[in-house]
């Protein structure tokens, strides 16, 4: 399994290319990319509803991902 950064500069570098991207689908299951999105959402105070717990934040993406 590729680690978050490796597959966003595969991604990243691609895009510069102009080359599709393809089986996006299977990123949903990359545990890390969930993590690394939601430690950018964390910084932007405006990002998170008031009452929204990290804990019910990771348990519904997790969920979500592992049900696909």
């Amino acid at each position: 399994m590729r680690k978050a950064e490796t597959i966003l500069n595969i991604i990243r570098e691609r895009g510069q290319r102009n080359l599709p991207v393809k089986n996006v689908y299977r990123l949903l299951y990359q545990r890390d990319l969930y993590l690394r999105a939601y430690g950018k959402l964390c910084r932007n105070k405006g990002a998170m509803t008031e009452g929204v717990q990290l804990k019910q934040l990771m348990v519904c993406l997790w969920k979500r991902s592992i049900k696909s």
